[in-house]
């Protein structure tokens, strides 16, 4: 990987019937490391409302961000929170996503891949990792059902 790699995280919410009201989800990035992020990334430190399949509630832009690396890529971090601000028994969820462990995952051959769980039961996230032509890609879903 070059130096002007991009490390990119986008979050949704899969609203899943019977978990958490995925419509009422937020994601705030609290921190990043080794970069800054590129223009036409939503804010850090600002709590944004995840969106929702089509023709469900809250449908909107996925929240992305584009971290270009100080230098190496692999040196790279995400670090955000999954909230649900309106119902004080959802579980907050601290992720800190690494470049390296996404390259990691994105080399695994699709069919032998395993999602990265953060949260199981009714409060379900988990992450899907790739690599697009402009870097590695990172996809947290929350408000999935029992996620596999």
């Amino acid at each position: 990987m070059t130096k002007n790699t991009v490390f990119q995280l986008s979050a949704l919410s899969q609203n899943d019937a019977g978990a958490a009201d995925g419509s009422q989800l937020f994601c705030e990035v609290t921190k990043i490391t080794n970069g800054n992020v590129r223009t036409g990334s939503f804010s850090i430190n600002e709590m944004i409302a995840l969106p929702t399949p089509p023709g469900q509630n809250g449908f909107g832009p996925t929240p992305t961000w584009f971290l270009v690396p100080d230098d190496n890529i692999l040196d790279t971090s995400f670090t955000l929170e999954i909230s649900c601000p309106s119902d004080s028994s959802y579980p907050t969820t601290k992720i800190t996503v690494k470049a390296s462990d996404v390259q990691k995952w994105a080399a695994i051959p699709y069919n032998e891949r395993n999602n990265q769980i953060y949260q199981g039961g009714k409060y379900g996230i988990f992450g899907f990792a790739q690599e697009g032509a402009d870097g590695l890609i990172y996809t947290v879903t929350a408000g999935v059902l029992n996620p596999k």
